[in-house]
This record gives structure tokens, C-alpha cells and sequence, in this order.
């Protein structure tokens, strides 16, 4: 599963470059792979320690008071839910937000429903106990790769053993 490096993967069709060719500053921020220490964190802290603690960041070592914003995959949707608590609290330091391969509205998730009924969600929750609290990186790219099955899973199959 890409982190921001997606964003910048060689100078001819960097997101990144063009953006700092464009004249604007990029500060980019990324998920850490929590192990078991991080089993009790909350979506809460992820945006405390995340959305808000990266936009003080940038407010400070960029002497700024707004600034524009990518979410990009689960964080656009992080993105998005602090947004919206910014705007209840009267936050104004994001001026505009974009995003790419965000969720936001999970009643239209397409084939990502298949994941998240009851019987998927109680199959995640006893692979995050096994695992101490967190969702393992096998089961999450098995997850994926399940998404795209006759690209990433029956492709090798068929041309190996067919």
C-alpha cells in the first residue's frame, strides 16, 4: 500500500517537483506502521497527532497562518474529518483541501462494501487480536489484492500453471 512517496516517484512525473516548480512549499507527512504499542490509538489521536500536529508544524517552520492540503487514500479521509471538525471549531488554517483515492461517503463504496459488513469487520477484529492490536501489512495487501483478484492473484495462475 503506497505512502506519499507515490507522489514522487522520479522527477519526470512528480507531483512533488511540480509543485515546488510552481512556486509553492511542500511539507509532506506519512502514517508510521504501528505495531502493538499503537494498538489503543483512535481515529481521534490520528488526526491530533497527525492532521493537526503536521499543520502546526507547517505554520510554524513555514511562518504561515493557512495553507493548502492533499489527502491522499486514507488520509484524504483523516483529511476530511478534521476539516470538519475545523470548521465547527472556526479553524480556518486550511484554506483548500484536494483529494486523490480518498473515501468519504462509505455508502458508496463500490467493492469495498464486501469489507466492511459484519461478518468482514468480526474476521479484521480477530486478525488485529492475533496480531496484538493492529491489522497485519499481509492481511491488508491480501485485502487489495482481492480488489484487483484477476490482475494480482489469477494472472499468475493462469500464465503459470494454465
Amino acid at each position: 500500500i503506497n505512502k506519499f512517496y507515490v507522489l514522487d516517484l522520479q522527477p519526470k512525473n512528480s507531483m512533488i517537483k511540480w509543485l515546488t516548480d510552481q512556486g509553492h512549499t511542500v511539507f509532506l507527512v506519512s502514517w508510521v506502521n504501528p505495531d502493538e504499542d499503537m494498538a489503543d490509538a483512535t481515529f481521534e489521536d490520528y488526526m491530533r497527532e497527525g492532521v493537526y500536529a503536521a499543520t502546526q508544524a507547517v505554520k510554524e517552520a513555514a511562518s504561515v497562518n493557512r495553507m493548502n492540503a492533499v489527502g491522499y487514500c486514507i488520509g484524504g479521509t483523516l483529511l476530511s474529518a478534521a476539516l470538519a471538525h475545523m470548521a465547527k471549531t472556526g479553524d480556518t488554517s486550511i484554506q483548500s483541501a484536494t483529494f486523490f483515492a480518498a473515501q468519504a461517503d462509505f455508502k458508496l463504496a463500490g467493492d469495498l462494501l464486501i469489507f466492511s459488513d459484519d461478518k468482514a469487520i468480526e474476521y479484521l477484529e480477530e486478525k488485529m487480536d492475533q496480531a496484538g492490536g493492529v491489522l497485519d501489512a499481509q492481511t491488508m495487501a491480501d485485502t487489495f489484492n482481492s480488489l484487483r483478484s484477476n490482475d494480482l492473484i489469477w494472472n499468475y495462475g493462469v500464465n503459470n500453471y494454465l
